[in-house]
C-alpha cells in the first residue's frame, strides 16, 4: 500500500502523531496533556486512536517495524508525515474494539496492505474493559448535539475550581432564626421523614470534582466485564500465523480505578463511551453521585434532555449535596432545551435567589 494511500485513509486534518503518543505518555505537564486531548477530540478516529495507544503504555517502540516500509525517501524526519503508521496499529487495537460486529483481528488487507511488513508486540497482553469494545445500541444511536450548546469538559472544570474558590473565601450565609410562634407544629404522623443530603469529602480526578466514595463505601467495585486479547501473532502475514484469542472475564474492578478511566474518556469528550461507564457503574450504585450527575451531562452533551434530567433528579435527590448547585443550573438548562419554559423559568428564579455561582447567569436567562 503506498504513502499516499495510507494518508488518505489515516492522514485526516489535524490528527495526532507519533510525537504527541511519546510526548502524552511521558510528560506530567497538564497543560500539554490537555493540548493534545484536545487535538484528539476533534475527530473521533484520533479519539479512539489515543485510547488505544493507552492499552500499548504510550509506547511507540511497537512502530519501529514499519518505519522502513513506510518512511518516505525524501523526508528526512519521519515526524513529517504525522506518525501515520501510530495510527495504523493503533487502528488495530481500536478496530476490534471499536463495534461488538467486529470478527476476531487479523492482518486487515484493507488496512496493513499486500506488501507490509510483519508487525510484532512481543509479550503483550492487551486488555479491554466491556466499554472499549461494545457501547450499548441505544446510546451507539445518539448524535451529539451542536457544538455551541453543549457544557464542555472544560467549562465544568473552571466552574468548580470557581465554585471551590467562593465556598474557601465567603462566610456561610447567617440562617435566620424563626420565632417560635411562626414554627408550625404538626402532629409526628404527618411530618415527612428527612433524608440525608450532605456535604461529602472531595476528591478531584482529570480536574474533575468527585465525591470521594472510599470514605463511605467498604473497597468499593465495579462489576464488569474484560476481554483479555493474547496470542498476538509475530508474523501477521503469515497465513498459519494466529488469531487474537478473545477471553471473556467477570470481574470486579477498584471502584476508584474504573471512575478515573471514565473521567478520562469524559473529559476527551468522548460522551458516548463515557456514558456507557457511567451507567455501569449505576448498575452497582444506583445512586452513586459521581455516575448519575457526568451521565446527565453526557446526555445533554448528545442532546438527549428528558434523560438528562433523570440523572439531574437523582443527584438532588441522592445522598450527598456536592453537585447540588451544578444539577439544578444543567436541569434547568435541559428543561430550557426540551422546551419546557415555565418549569425552566422557575427553577432559574431560584437559582438567581439563591445568589450562588450561577446566579448571573440564570439572572441573563430571565432577562430574554
Amino acid at each position: 500500500m503506498s504513502l499516499n494511500r495510507l494518508h488518505n485513509i489515516f492522514g485526516r486534518r489535524g490528527r495526532i502523531d507519533r510525537r504527541d503518543i511519546d510526548d502524552y505518555g511521558r510528560s506530567h505537564d497538564p497543560e500539554l496533556k490537555n493540548a493534545i486531548e484536545q487535538k484528539a477530540a476533534e475527530d473521533g478516529f484520533n479519539n479512539d486512536a489515543l485510547e488505544g495507544w493507552e492499552q500499548l503504555g504510550f509506547n511507540t517502540s511497537a512502530m519501529a517495524s514499519l518505519d522502513k516500509k513506510f518512511a518516505p525517501k525524501n523526508f528526512t524526519s519521519w515526524y513529517v508525515i504525522g506518525g501515520i503508521t501510530a495510527v495504523v496499529v493503533t487502528a488495530l487495537v481500536v478496530a476490534f474494539g471499536y463495534t461488538n460486529t467486529t470478527p476476531p483481528l487479523q492482518a486487515s488487507q484493507e488496512v496493513m496492505g499486500d506488501d507490509s511488513e510483519s508487525l510484532t508486540i512481543d509479550n503483550k497482553e492487551i486488555t479491554l474493559d466491556e466499554s472499549d469494545v461494545i457501547i450499548p445500541e441505544p446510546i451507539e444511536k445518539m448524535n451529539a448535539a451542536p457544538e455551541k450548546e453543549q457544557v464542555k469538559p472544560e467549562v465544568i472544570i473552571n466552574d468548580f475550581h470557581e465554585i471551590d474558590v467562593i465556598r474557601t473565601t465567603e462566610p456561610p450565609m447567617p440562617i435566620a432564626k424563626l420565632p417560635i410562634i411562626d414554627i408550625d407544629i404538626k402532629r409526628p404522623e404527618d411530618r415527612e421523614i428527612m433524608r440525608k443530603h450532605e456535604f461529602a469529602k472531595e476528591i478531584y480526578l482529570e480536574d474533575l470534582k468527585l465525591v470521594d466514595y472510599s470514605n463511605y463505601r467498604n473497597e468499593p467495585q465495579i462489576k464488569t466485564r474484560r476481554m483479555i486479547l493474547t496470542g498476538v501473532p509475530a508474523n501477521m502475514e503469515d497465513e498459519n500465523s494466529e488469531e487474537l484469542d478473545p477471553i471473556w472475564k467477570d470481574v470486579d474492578i477498584p471502584y476508584m480505578e474504573f471512575i478515573q478511566k471514565s473521567m478520562r474518556i469524559f473529559g476527551r469528550g468522548n460522551y458516548k463511551k463515557a456514558l456507557s461507564r457511567f451507567e455501569t457503574v449505576l448498575e452497582t450504585y444506583e445512586r452513586d453521585v459521581n455516575a448519575n450527575f457526568y451521565a446527565g451531562v453526557c446526555l445533554f452533551n448528545l442532546g438527549e434532555y428528558s434523560l438528562a434530567t433523570q440523572h439531574f433528579d437523582a443527584c438532588l435527590d441522592g445522598p450527598y449535596s456536592n453537585f447540588d448547585e451544578e444539577s439544578i443550573w444543567m436541569k434547568a438548562l435541559s428543561l430550557e432545551h426540551l422546551g419546557k419554559h415555565n418549569d425552566a423559568h422557575q427553577l432559574f428564579v431560584k437559582i438567581k435567589n439563591a445568589k450562588g455561582f450561577y446566579a448571573k447567569q440564570a439572572a441573563d436567562k430571565l432577562k430574554k
